[in-house]
């Protein structure tokens, strides 16, 4: 008796777990990584049940934000109200960033914009175009948003960035009303291509993921096809970069986009060795000691002309770069009223700015010497 007893133990016991295993492999199937990152270390996406889930991060690594992304057609889960929840495909979204409009333009999306910005500052043609005829807005400014502008035009999504905490007085208001904000971290990726992999993060909210990794893998395979070109270079010619600034001259850290950028060009990068990721903060006499005999000047803010540059500090003239005329900007492409598409566009295609940097650093490699985004600083 005691034996058939415990038969029937072993047996419900063998049930019980065959059904949880089986539950395990049901669970398994319906959550699925929708796309394994390349280089982004700031977001991830994953699916349950037909509701994608994307978790941000900030640099430290840290969970920043969870969004919730759900078909229009499907009814909101009880456990989700108070999520962040955005309705898929978006058909009406505000921008406060103008490199969030390149990375929906690379999505053949851009007619979902229904506001932005800092509208003057914006260089794609079609945008303007749009705000020209009045069926794009401008929504203002941080502080001085336009939260009636904002409501009226009844987005499915207006996207932020947060530099500091400054954004978070907006976002907590924009929630307030209810309107849904989404919260990019790009701008603090630490490479080059894992900025522009955030393409595939703007392609959930279009269901566009399938388009947008063919987009992404040709830019970096692009990107790494020129990285190749310089690696058995010898010479690196040595770069200076920025401009000061009210005195003071903001150097970008050794770890910087920026640095690895020029490093991939085959650049000797002057403070390479700087462990920082930000910008440094220095006078123009320790710039000088060590940026005067830079071969190449590269970024010097807003100058135009060699004269624009010494007219901001007449010690400039002595640097090797200002007299050898070897200085360039990223400003190429510039609208009429001073709106930048290197400061646009320019992120979420790095593989074009290194193309320009490898053209202007080591102009026989590439059979291609035109510069998309830079070009010489003339003389005045």
């Amino acid at each position: 008796m005691k034996i058939q007893y415990l038969a029937f133990l072993l047996s419900l016991v063998f049930i019980f777990s065959c059904s949880e295993h089986e539950q395990k492999k049901t669970i398994l199937k319906k959550q699925n990584l929708s796309y394994d990152n390349l280089e982004a270390k700031l977001f991830k996406t994953h699916e349950i049940d037909d509701i994608k889930i994307i978790s941000i991060f900030n640099k430290k690594g840290t969970l920043k934000n969870k969004y919730y992304l759900i078909s229009k057609e499907k009814a909101i889960p009880d456990s989700l109200k108070n999520k962040n929840i955005i309705r898929t495909p978006v058909k009406r979204v505000i921008c406060l960033s103008t490199t969030h409009l390149a990375f929906i333009d690379l999505l053949n999306e851009t007619k979902t914009i229904k506001a932005v910005s800092g509208s003057k500052y914006i260089y794609n043609p079609k945008i303007r175009k749009g705000i020209k005829n009045k069926k794009i807005f401008d929504v203002g400014y941080d502080s001085s948003l336009d939260f009636e502008l904002l409501l009226k035009l009844k987005p499915d999504m207006v996207t932020v960035y947060d530099i500091n905490g400054t954004i978070s007085p907006t976002i907590n208001k924009l929630k307030k009303f209810k309107i849904p904000v989404v919260q990019i971290n790009e701008y603090i990726e630490s490479t080059p291509l894992g900025q522009a992999e955030w393409l595939m993060f703007f392609a959930e909210f279009y269901n566009k993921q399938k388009f947008a990794k063919k987009k992404f893998l040709n830019i970096y395979n692009s990107y790494n096809e020129l990285k190749t070109q310089t690696n058995s270079i010898k010479y690196k010619p040595s770069i200076l970069l920025n401009m000061p600034w009210k005195g003071t001259w903001y150097i970008p850290g050794g770890n910087s986009n920026i640095a690895q950028l020029i490093n991939d060009a085959g650049g000797n990068y002057l403070w390479k060795e700087s462990k920082e990721k930000h910008n440094i903060p220095l006078n123009i006499e320790d710039v000088y000691l060590l940026g005067n005999k830079a071969d190449i000047w590269l970024n010097p803010g807003q100058a135009k002309s060699i004269k624009d540059i010494i007219d901001t500090d007449f010690r400039l003239a002595k640097f090797d770069a200002v007299k050898n005329m070897n200085v360039y900007n990223r400003n190429k492409r510039l609208n009429e009223l001073g709106g930048n598409d290197y400061m646009e566009s320019g992120t979420v295609r790095p593989d074009i700015v290194l193309k320009d940097l490898i053209n202007i650093l080591h102009p026989n490699i590439l059979n291609d010497t035109v510069q998309f985004y830079y070009k010489k600083v003339i003389s005045r």
